[in-house]
């Protein structure tokens, strides 16, 4: 996958592009992000 948004991949028989995996950082990023707030997160979130 290219950082310019070109090119895709198949992962477990489904597309993925780079914009599905700004979405899943983003999501990851934010869950960080609570977890360092509320430790009892950081558990539930597996970091």
């Amino acid at each position: 996958m290219n950082s310019d948004g070109t090119g895709a991949v198949m992962i477990d028989g489904k597309m993925q592009d780079d914009a599905t995996f700004r979405q899943a950082k983003v999501i990851v990023d934010l869950a960080k992000l609570v977890a360092a707030k509320d430790r009892s997160r950081a558990g539930l979130y597996e970091l």
